[in-house]
Formats: structure tokens, sequence, C-alpha cells
């Protein structure tokens, strides 16, 4: 944020009622920065129940936000997302789980929703740049590029879930909580006389599942779509719903037509199961089946609707294949082999030595893909899983990432 010379600039600040973004409000305010409040209402009544206190998308949280830019004398306004998150969030979320993997709902509504939408609503209410409570850093390089940097504060730092900006964004962007610890935050907010807020709980759950049944949620959206795999309501040509139009999502808990074999490595029957959305990969628990030694998934065949599993050791993997990494900086590309680096492939793993390759070449002519990446671990790593995301860094910097495709051995 030290780059912004002029601070009679604008900012809009996502608010989402947390102490978070309560104190990026706070400290841009007592910067000289004119500041307005935008919130996302997403979830509302979502089967017409409201969001758990440990989520973050709940009314009671707008209203929060609603108080606080009060109190700070800023406009605070709320936009209906509704559609646009069960859209392009909750139903590909669905879809995925259906697909045997394991997606991460909040780098889509960064991608989608926050740093597209919200951040198109922010220019046309006049702002210059948007501001999240996102724990990260944005530096200014010597040639007038930004680099994406992770947060002060090692135990919060969320740049994982923000691989997806490039340089036109970070131009536009503002962490201001970057730079502090959590502590820090709550100090800022009770000296400036808010202490609800300094006390509210950190949201440890997705918004839309705050009671963390990832199963239970899945049965009970999939009442939501029909043969062609789109929600009802929605278009199934419409690209952005996530559909190809050939998956078919008509699933009930007792439904055999869905139920399939869980198998060791060599192929054995070991047992059944009633739906792949039930599993993830690295999963110990509620297997299903009994065993003289602990078993793990270690891959989940969607088409044959198979789960497999194994013990510790078959759960290592060395490399994996990446289509449409997205790059912080397109500089990036031509330097991968002289950097020292390293990748996360969830969001609370370490991050693991690796080298990093542009595969482009392998790309079939006929498909829509911008650049295949190969990520090759220095030493084999656990429970690398479909869906997720990898993201590369170069120490503190984040040079990019994209969601996690084929695994190699």
């Amino acid at each position: 944020m030290l780059y912004i010379k002029n601070i009679k600039k604008t900012v809009a600040v996502a608010m989402s009622g947390g102490v978070d973004s309560s104190v990026s409000a706070i400290i841009l305010k007592n910067r000289g920065f004119n500041v307005i409040g935008l919130s996302m209402r997403l979830i509302g009544d979502l089967n017409n129940k409201e969001p758990a206190e440990k989520s973050c998308c709940s009314v009671s949280d707008l209203i929060d936000a609603k108080r606080v830019c009060v109190k700070l004398g800023i406009p605070h306004f709320v936009i209906n997302l509704e559609d646009e998150f069960k859209k392009n969030v909750i139903d590909k979320f669905t879809k995925e789980y259906l697909e045997g993997k394991t997606p991460n709902p909040c780098i889509l509504c960064n991608k989608i929703l926050k740093f597209d939408i919200l951040l198109k609503r922010a220019a046309q209410l006049g702002a210059d740049y948007l501001a999240t409570g996102h724990y990260a850093r944005i530096t200014k390089k010597l040639n007038g590029g930004f680099n994406l940097i992770k947060a002060k504060d090692p135990l919060k730092d969320q740049s994982y879930v923000l691989y997806n900006l490039n340089q036109k964004l970070l131009s536009r962007l503002i962490f201001p909580v970057g730079n502090l610890h959590k502590s820090d935050i709550r100090k800022i907010a009770l000296e400036n006389g808010f202490n609800e807020i300094s006390k509210k709980k950190d949201s440890v759950e997705i918004c839309f599942i705050p009671d963390g049944n990832y199963h239970k949620f899945i049965l009970n959206q999939l009442k939501y779509f029909n043969k062609n795999g789109s929600d009802g309501n929605n278009d199934s040509n419409d690209s952005n719903n996530g559909s190809d139009g050939n998956n078919e999502y008509n699933l009930h808990e007792t439904d055999s037509g869905y139920s399939g074999y869980i198998r060791n490595m060599s192929g054995e029957i070991l047992g059944k199961h009633n739906g792949i959305f039930q599993y993830t990969v690295g999963q110990r628990k509620r297997l299903g089946i009994s065993s003289v030694r602990p078993l793990y998934v270690i891959k989940i065949d969607s088409a044959a609707k198979d789960i497999f599993v194994g013990d510790i050791n078959e759960c290592f993997g060395s490399e994996l294949y990446i289509n449409d990494f997205n790059f912080i900086d397109d500089g990036y590309k031509n330097m991968l082999s002289k950097l020292n680096l390293t990748a996360k492939i969830r969001y609370s793993s370490l991050n693991y030595e690796c080298f990093a390759e542009i595969i482009n070449h392998e790309i079939p002519k006929t498909a829509n893909i911008t650049d295949r990446i190969k990520i090759t671990f220095k030493e084999p790593v656990k429970f690398i899983t479909p869906g997720q995301s990898a993201v590369l860094y170069s120490g503190m910097k984040v040079i990019g990432g994209g969601i996690i495709g084929i695994i190699g051995t």
C-alpha cells in the first residue's frame, strides 16, 4: 500500500463484517483515503437456513459491516450476488465433488466474484481501488509491475487463494492487513472503539457449509440439478455453468445406479460405496470397509465410480500437471528454470521444493488450454488431490497457480 502516493484516492473496501475487513477500512480511513464499504450478499436463505455464526456470509455479518461503516462515517452498499454465487461457486463445487475431485470454492469466489464482479461495481461507484481483508502483500517492482507476496503472519497467509490475480488486477487492489499479525488487527479494532468486532471469531468452514458436512450438502443440492448437470434455473448452454451437458446428476442416497466399488490398488474389490462425492484423496476414516491396517483413499475413478485405497506408502506422488496455469506476471514464464521454486498443493500444506516446466507442446491443437505446467517434486509428497490448487512460490513471492489435474507417481 505504500506505493500509492495519492491518499485522496477513493478505495472501496470489501466488508464481510469480520475483524479483518473492518480493520482494513479503519486503516484506510485513518490514512486519509476516501473510503466506501461494499458487502456481497451471497447465500441468504440457502436451504431455508441462515448461515451459522462461524461462516462469513450471514445477514448478521452484513449488519455488522453496516455498523462499522456508520461508525466510520463512510457509505455502505450491499450488492446481491446470490444468483452469481449459486451459479459460479456452489454449482461448480457440487459438480466437482460429483466428479471425484476436491475443489476449493474460496478460489472460485475470489476469481469470479470479488476480483471481477465486485471490482467492476467498485469502479461504477467511483472507486480507484478495491481493498480486501486478505492476508497477503503487494509490492511494486522497479519496472513498474507488481509482486504478490506472502503475508507477514505466516499462520494467516492467504496468498495461496490469490494465485488467479494478474498485473492489471494487482494495480487495482490493496491488502491493508497483509503486514500485520492477527493480534495487531484485533488491537487496532479495540483501540478504535470496535469492541465487539475485535472479538469476532475467524471463519473456519466454507461459508455455505458452516457445519462442515459436505456430503449432506451435496445431497441437498442435487435436487437442483437436471440431467444436463446444470441448475434447472440456468441455461445449460451457458459456458459459465460448469456443465458439459453430458453428466447425469439425479442422485439419491439409495440409488444403486450411483454406487460403486472400493478396490485396492491391484483392483480387487474390498467393498461398496454409495457415492464418490463422500470420499476425497487422503481420507482414512469412514471408508466403510474393515482392514487390519490403516487404509487411505489413493485415487477416485469417476467414470467407473470406483474408490481405490491403499496403505500410507501408496499415498505419495512425485509430479502433477496443471492446465490453464495462471502466471502473476507473464515475465515469469521464461524464468521458471532459473528460479528456486516451492509448491503448495492445498491451503494448509507445507511448501515443497520442486521444479516446474511449461509443456505447451503437449497440448492438442483442438484443446482450449493456455499454459500447461508440469511440477516435479524433489521428494515425493503425500495426498496430491485432483481439484485442489497447486501454487508456485519463489521464496515469499507467488509465481502463479492452477487446478491440479493428472498426478504422476
